[in-house]
């Protein structure tokens, strides 16, 4: 009663007094807004990764645990490591991929507890490390944009692990907008009324992350562009056990070695702390080694809710490496097809080419997109296999993919065999486009060209960058 005659902005100032009492006081950083996050048992064993959610590259840090390494110490190591990295911070280091903020707030443990700076919002955990109560990530994201009702629909799939609630982080015009929500944990889609979110279409990015007893899971994420109508891989996203954001291992033998699959990161683009624009300028790319003769295997992912009837073009980003140099048979492909009718994952016979694909082809060459051996590499060099326009053995191009009337689906997959034990080869990322809903779609002349240039632009900024003298360097 007697507050009610109180001056406004004395009220805003106690006001503010009580929001900042609960907030933790932390090294010289001053007043923060804090979270902790609590592992759970004990580790397995391997690379434990902790990113920072906000850009298409994150910053990130990562430890080597051990088999049963206690909550407590991997908490403790973590918080050193993080403060380790930001102790560097000087003016003559322009960025770190490993600095996760800027200011003197200082990580620490208490007990089992890792006390950050910001919220749960703000970080997601990749890597090899599968204990600690860390929950398998979603994947598949994929967004549609339906022009008559101005909405977004995003569609996902969960893993078998059961999430507490779902966060949802949507991006917009460089990152420079954001919206959060946090979602029901069994939920595997999200409509964005533009009415109420008005994002840009032609600059999205969207991240989805599983929370399970307030542990964060890695993210599954996508950019969207060109008026909703092309969603592509274009992020820089720690993997989770060797495996890219959205895609999944498959196999024609049911044990599958877990070292066949494995994180790549380019250096030059970490050290800069470049913005993945392109597919050919992504920080981390996929390597798929051989495994034992006989075996065939790779990754696959889905688009999902797409719309029956109209017809949509991949690009994929694939690189041979070190392929010229193997001797002996051995082969690298991606294909693709439409899915979706009978609400089933393809099998590891039916992507091996060993079993018929839904549209009734079979064999190696079925949904082919593109094929790469002993008589055909790329150089070391990233190349693109685009729908409509590469070449297959026969001569003729391969096709754009078009939905029938009872299908919503794409399935994508890479597969990779090779009877030499030291093979391997690398993989970006796709990008989808709706040609159907696209009024003037680019021809593949022109995506080539744009990824090209960008890759140029970026190569030139990294070696002015390299040469420029630091402000305290004589």
């Amino acid at each position: 009663m007697k507050l009610k005659k109180y001056p406004l902005n004395i009220i805003i100032f106690i006001l503010l007094i009580v929001v900042f009492s609960n907030q933790k006081i932390c090294g010289s950083g001053g007043r923060f807004p804090t979270w902790g996050l609590s592992f759970k048992g004990e580790a397995s064993g391997g690379i434990l990764v902790l990113a920072k959610t906000g850009n298409r590259y994150v910053k990130h840090v990562s430890i080597e645990t051990k088999t049963g390494e206690s909550v407590e110490s991997i908490a403790q190591r973590l918080a050193d490591t993080i403060n380790a990295h930001h102790s560097r911070q000087t003016r003559r280091v322009e960025y770190d991929p490993h600095w996760l903020w800027v200011g003197g707030f200082q990580a620490h443990a208490s007990e089992d507890v890792l006390i950050l700076p910001f919220g749960p919002e703000s970080y997601i955990i990749g890597g090899t490390e599968t204990g600690l109560g860390i929950p398998k990530p979603p994947r598949f994201l994929s967004c549609s944009y339906h022009k008559e009702k101005d909405e977004l629909l995003l569609n996902w799939e969960n893993t078998s692990s059961e999430y507490d609630f779902i966060l949802i982080n949507g991006y917009w015009t460089d990152f420079d907008n954001r919206f959060g929500r946090k979602i029901n944990g069994n939920s595997n889609s999200f409509i964005i009324d533009r009415e109420r979110i008005p994002l840009n279409i032609d600059d999205m990015d969207f991240w989805v992350v599983g929370f399970r007893d307030n542990i964060p899971s890695n993210a599954t994420a996508i950019h969207v562009s060109d008026n909703g109508y092309c969603q592509e891989e274009t992020f820089g996203i720690p993997f989770n056990e060797g495996i890219a954001p959205n895609w999944v291992s498959w196999s024609t033998v049911k044990e599958q070695s877990k070292i066949s699959f494995e994180e790549r990161e380019i250096e030059s683009y970490a050290r800069f702390g470049t913005l993945s624009k392109t597919l050919l300028t992504k920080p981390f790319y996929q390597v798929i080694k051989a495994v034992p003769k006989g075996t065939v295997h790779g990754i696959y992912r889905k688009f999902l809710g797409l719309i029956p009837g109209h017809t949509y073009r991949l690009t994929a980003c694939m690189n041979t490496l070190n392929m010229d140099s193997v001797k002996g048979n051995w082969s690298f492909s991606i294909h693709a097809v439409p899915t979706g009718k009978d609400k089933k994952d393809l099998t590891g016979k039916q992507m091996a080419g060993l079993a018929s694909l839904p549209n009734s082809k079979s064999g190696p060459e079925a949904a082919q997109i593109a094929a790469f051996g002993p008589d055909r590499t790329t150089k070391r060099e990233f190349d693109f296999a685009i729908t409509g326009y590469t070449k297959l053995k026969d001569g003729t191009n391969s096709s754009n993919i078009t939905l029938p009337s009872d299908a919503n689906e794409i399935t994508v997959w890479v597969r990779f065999s090779c009877d030499d034990p030291k093979g391997k080869v690398g993989f970006s990322g796709v990008k989808l486009e709706d040609l159907t809903a696209i009024k003037n779609p680019k021809s593949p002349e022109q995506i080539i060209q744009e990824e090209n240039k960008q890759e140029a632009e970026l190569q030139s900024w990294i070696e002015r960058k390299s040469l420029q003298k630091q402000p305290d360097e004589k």
